[in-house]
């Protein structure tokens, strides 16, 4: 099977190249670097000639609403456009679990996903939106992108985190699979606060700062669990713990 994975330098599509490569598909990572641009739409519908499934895996560092939702609205509208062009028989969006919910959008990231998933749903293109949880990697971030000195900010999350590796695997399942058009959800293993792992990570690297537990505005939704998955929702492994022996 030939696969297309946009984005696919990225950390979840690099991850996404590698499952799938190990199960003896065909892959390309397409990118910026290789002459395809999500944004302007140049070299997209070259790449996705004679491909099976594309998967976006696209993405982009940025708080600030504007820029969420102009940089995915824009890049999964060039997609879907491109999709139907090559008539591409499936379609896969990674997204982020309940990134529509109207409380998880006043955060500027999760509008972007939001408008993401929107355009996908408002075409007529055979796709599946793979929703994963949060994964243990965020709270590395944090470590590295919320330290001020001696002090860390460390927003309350309640989530079921996954390892981004997992999340992988699943998505590599998915996009050899047939369409799902009502979508497909992945969480970690346990509910956990993602403001805990971030203090895990740090002792573990040995690093010592205060930690504050700030909700930054917009995030009132990821302090109260209203974004966490049902409960029957099948949870990937390792566990944090696990995950960070082997980190």
């Amino acid at each position: 099977m030939r696969v297309i994975v946009l984005g696919g330098n990225g950390v979840i599509g690099s991850l996404i190249v590698q499952a799938l490569k190990a199960d003896g598909h065909d892959v390309v990572a397409a990118s910026r670097s290789t002459g395809v641009d999500v944004l302007t739409g140049e070299g997209l519908a070259e790449a996705l000639a004679g491909a099976d499934v594309a998967v976006d895996a696209t993405n982009i560092e940025t708080r600030v609403k504007s820029k969420a939702v102009k940089f995915f609205g824009t890049a999964s509208r060039n997609i879907v456009e491109a999709v139907q062009t090559q008539g591409v028989p499936h379609l896969v969006t990674v997204s982020i679990y309940n990134a529509t919910y109207s409380e998880g959008q006043k955060y500027g990231y999760y509008a972007g996903k939001a408008a993401q998933e929107q355009a996908v749903l408002n075409s007529n293109v055979p796709h599946t939106i793979v929703r994963s949880t949060q994964w243990y990697e965020l709270a590395e971030t944090i470590l590295k992108t919320a330290k001020f000195g001696p002090v860390v900010i460390t927003p309350p999350f309640i989530s079921r985190p996954a390892a981004a590796v997992a999340v992988a695997k699943q998505i590599a399942l998915v996009a050899t699979g047939q369409p799902q058009p009502d979508g497909v959800v992945i969480a970690g293993p346990e509910e956990r606060d993602l403001a805990d792992l971030v203090v895990a990570i740090a002792d573990n690297q040995g690093i010592k700062a205060k930690f504050l537990r700030i909700s930054p505005p917009g995030m009132g939704a990821m302090k109260s669990g209203s974004l966490l998955p049902p409960k029957d929702v099948p949870g990937v492994g390792p566990t944090f713990e696990e995950w960070l022996a082997t980190y």
